[in-house]
């Protein structure tokens, strides 16, 4: 019990002096991958939605559906709306302007916010949950916490399974975001087409 205080102490201490809260556009990805390597709470945010990306398409695979790819400007576009939720400490789809880290009434606006307008990508489906299972020995085991139980949530919802199940997808992007409080929000957003500029390319293997 000790161990796992220690770890809470330690997250949210850091959480709180984390200048990187803030909504951003695209030309900050880089910036925040940076970040994502340094900063412990970012870290394991990141390595979560890494784990989640992973699990549903395998899940996608399991039903006969295929894979699909990872959108950084998705991304960015899920972790902005995480930081509207938390900043205002509510569990919504549609921003209210004039609201704390405003970017967009609904996703299309939001995604055209990171992007600058300058994404071609249209959105297909928003999940959107928030709960408290941040608990874990280390880094990676809260990361894998947090995705398993964020997949258990969606999975459990028929509407929320639905849209990860959507043949229509073609990438998506998914963030979370620790509040301060203990409360992890999640935002998993779908894209019907996709914007290249945005898709990590895949790595090539060398052939013995």
């Amino acid at each position: 019990m000790k161990t796992l205080s220690f770890i809470f102490g330690f997250l949210f201490v850091i959480l709180n002096n984390n200048v990187q809260a803030q909504i951003c556009r695209a030309s900050n990805i880089s910036k925040l991958l940076e970040a994502a390597e340094k900063d412990k709470v970012q870290k394991i945010e990141r390595m979560a939605a890494k784990k989640f990306h992973k699990l549903l398409n395998e899940y996608r695979v399991k039903n006969k559906l295929e894979a699909i790819a990872w959108d950084e400007a998705a991304w960015l576009t899920a972790r902005n709306h995480n930081y509207w939720m938390s900043a205002n400490g509510t569990l919504s789809h549609d921003e209210k302007k004039g609201t704390r880290c405003y970017s967009g009434i609904d996703p299309g606006d939001r995604y055209t916010y990171a992007t600058a307008g300058k994404g071609s990508a249209h959105w297909s489906a928003e999940n959107i949950l928030y709960h408290y299972e941040i608990d874990g020995k280390n880094d990676i085991d809260i990361a894998t916490k947090i995705a398993a139980y964020s997949f258990k949530i969606w999975k459990n919802s028929p509407g929320h399974n639905k849209n990860m199940l959507g043949d229509n997808h073609k990438a998506h992007g998914l963030a979370f975001c620790i509040s301060k409080e203990g409360k992890v929000y999640g935002t998993d957003l779908f894209v019907s087409s996709i914007d290249e500029q945005f898709v990590p390319a895949k790595k090539k293997t060398k052939k013995a």
